[in-house]
């Protein structure tokens, strides 16, 4: 019998009748025992569901109501999928599985641009027109519109999985090809700050906390999770350094930086030690975390990435300083090293990067920079450059 199958379930005798609608195949289950009857029945029904589905008249919820197809193809009686409900279950499910970093970049492109563009349509609704209609209009970088699409992207090819969708439609769409060329490289370079500028800023933070967090963030080239992770268990005074081990991002602390190789020891520059030292009346026996808002409303007094750009935008309020983010402390740190003849191999492995490639290529006008002066020097001379000292002594 073609498209007909008879299954035993639990002693109970029933048909499965399996057909092809928009492209999924279905499979659905009649209660009726075995006879030659019941089968001829079956055989009638799924005649009338296939001619139905020629005239495109088959309404999958008149025939088989209690099958959850019946509400993705929005035949259920009262019910139906949007994408907005799909991923909006899928948001939900995620957030305990995925980094918080992650699940924050999720929770965004889902609330703020793929509910408000396509929410209202059926999981099977979506074409691959509809996709490149949305991408054409977008003037952000390609970058983040693959990104913008990445939750779309894990509902629908689950949707395949489950045999709702024939395919992921947004297989069928080429991203780079739909934006003009400027959006389709990024234009992100460092624009770290010269050490001068740095003086002149950190001068500028009145409160003594705020300006510790800094400097020491400026002459440790630190991410900004690691920076507000970092503990004083895992500080070594006594070999002027300390052990990046965990990592705090959007608000939640974890045990693990973002990458193995950001598990790694950092001996101090002058200045960071002398930020460290200025912290430890403040903190040390506060409680564990090394620098602490205390404007916070948490229990631990933790920053988050708001707050900090709240201080440094305050930091250059009078000082003529172009403004920069302040992740751009990190590339600081980097760029200066870089361009007084460090070792690129091992600024990577003090900013955390598995392999010298990433420096090498965000750090390429400083790296040939420093090619100039050579790289015979070893890295034990690292915390001894005379720029990166001007700031202690300026400090003191």
């Amino acid at each position: 019998m073609i498209g007909i199958t008879p299954l035993s379930r639990k002693s109970k005798q029933v048909y499965q009748i399996a057909f092809s609608f928009r492209g999924v195949q279905c499979r659905e289950v009649v209660n009726l025992p075995h006879s030659k009857a019941n089968e001829q029945y079956c055989m009638r029904l799924r005649a009338e569901i296939l001619g139905k589905i020629d005239r495109n008249d088959f309404r999958y919820g008149d025939y088989f109501p209690e099958s959850a197809r019946a509400a993705i193809f929005g035949h259920g009686p009262g019910k139906t999928q949007t994408l907005k409900q799909v991923m909006e279950a899928y948001r939900e499910r995620v957030k305990k599985t995925l980094e918080p970093s992650t699940f924050a970049g999720y929770r965004k492109a889902i609330d703020h641009h793929l509910v408000p563009w396509c929410g209202e349509k059926q999981l099977t609704a979506l074409k691959p027109a509809d996709i490149r209609e949305w991408a054409g209009l977008q003037t952000v970088k390609l970058k983040t519109l693959r990104n913008r699409l990445l939750p779309l992207r894990a509902v629908l090819d689950e949707a395949v999985a489950d045999e709702l969708i024939p395919f992921n439609p947004i297989d069928k769409v080429n991203l780079a090809k739909l934006l003009p060329p400027e959006q389709r490289e990024s234009d992100f370079e460092p624009d770290p700050y010269t050490v001068g500028e740095l003086v002149a800023l950190i001068g500028n933070i009145a409160a003594d906390n705020e300006r510790n967090a800094f400097q020491f963030w400026a002459f440790t080239g630190l991410r900004t999770g690691e920076l507000v992770g970092l503990r004083w268990p895992r500080v070594d005074l006594g070999a002027n350094g300390f052990h990046v081990t965990e990592t705090t991002t959007e608000r939640k602390d974890k045990a693990r930086p973002k990458t193995k190789a950001g598990i790694r020891f950092i001996t101090m520059l002058p200045a960071a030690r002398q930020a460290l030292d200025a912290m430890r009346p403040l903190t040390e026996l506060a409680g564990d975390r090394v620098f602490v808002n205390p404007r916070s409303t948490r229990k631990d007094f933790a920053w988050d990435d708001k707050r900090l750009a709240q201080v440094w935008k305050r930091a250059h309020k009078g000082t003529g300083i172009k403004y920069r983010n302040p992740y751009q402390l990190r590339h600081t740190f980097a760029s200066q090293l870089l361009s007084q003849g460090e070792n690129p191999a091992h600024i990577a492995r003090l900013l955390g990067h598995k392999t010298i490639e990433m420096v090498q290529r965000t750090y390429a006008r400083w790296v040939a920079e420093g090619e100039q002066l050579g790289f015979d020097r070893p890295p034990r001379r690292y915390g001894m450059e005379p720029l990166f000292q001007s700031l202690h002594v300026k400090c003191m």
